[in-house]
């Protein structure tokens, strides 16, 4: 496999980090996972937004040659490199400071990583089993709506999820409100209307959310604990990759609407 390392194309092999690199060293970076399907990236756009927002949040210079339109046609060149520029393909995009100093950079320079991988297409799956992981909460800040290298509230979810034989878990926020899923934002319908946590949980700005939030009408977002769930007539978590639905039917328009958002894409 190909990779791409500030701008240039290497076979995967010959990458390597610096003992110091601070991605290594302190999580000094971000990340977006993208999927493409018949050579369309899905959503760059508000791909692009999220990670270089982030950037400025991160204080990490953004590089002249990092455009959306170059980062864009570096992504497509990468897939038809790997033979998969008419797959269905998971690419993870990755930005972190450059080498130098302690806690306190010497630069704000970033270094760029582009991989690909085969991926699967869109799909709507139930699952049963959903726990809530409450050993380590979120909590809001400047860089929490972002996809951080520090990610390990998530690692450790995962490996509960893994421990109590679940399917997805639930992380709560400082307050013990619902904040999200492991590796997809929460949603619930009672009575026709779609409910949401609200960004100021915690919870990650993902990509599917914010396409929800435009075009499905008098969605509710907000400080819920978990007893709200009881009374919900659909449970479900949806991410970019597909919607995983953990109780309630899923032919109700409502649902059929967010589902064709996805599909139709």
């Amino acid at each position: 496999m190909f990779l791409v390392y500030n701008s240039d194309v290497i076979p995967e092999n010959d990458f390597h980090l610096l003992a110091d690199d601070r991605a290594f060293h302190y999580g000094d970076g971000l990340f977006e996972t993208i999927r493409a399907e018949n050579g369309r990236v899905w959503f760059w756009s508000d791909h692009y937004e999220r990670l270089t927002t982030g950037m400025g949040a991160l204080r990490l210079s953004l590089p002249n040659t990092f455009t959306a339109e170059a980062i864009h046609q570096a992504i497509l060149h990468l897939l038809d490199l790997n033979g998969l520029a008419s797959e269905c393909a998971r690419i993870k995009l990755l930005v972190w400071r450059q080498t130098g100093g302690l806690y306190t950079p010497t630069t704000n320079r970033a270094n760029i990583l582009i991989m690909v991988r085969p991926g699967t297409a869109f799909s709507v799956t139930r699952k049963t089993k959903l726990g809530i992981y409450d050993q380590i909460r979120l909590a809001p800040s400047a860089i929490s709506a972002f996809k951080t290298l520090n990610s390990l509230p998530y690692v450790l979810a995962g490996v509960f999820k893994q421990e109590n034989d679940l399917d997805d878990v639930i992380l709560l926020d400082t307050n013990g409100h619902l904040a999200e899923c492991l590796a997809s934002n929460l949603y619930w319908l009672r009575d026709g209307i779609l409910y949401t946590p609200a960004l100021q949980t915690g919870c990650i700005n993902g990509i599917s959310r914010r396409q929800i939030l435009q075009k499905i009408p008098n969605v509710q977002e907000g400080f819920f604990f978990p007893d709200a769930l009881d009374a919900a007539n659909v449970i479900f978590a949806a991410n970019v990759a597909g919607i995983q639905v953990f109780k309630g039917e899923i032919d109700t328009p409502l649902f059929s609407s967010i589902r064709q958002l996805f599909m139709a894409y």
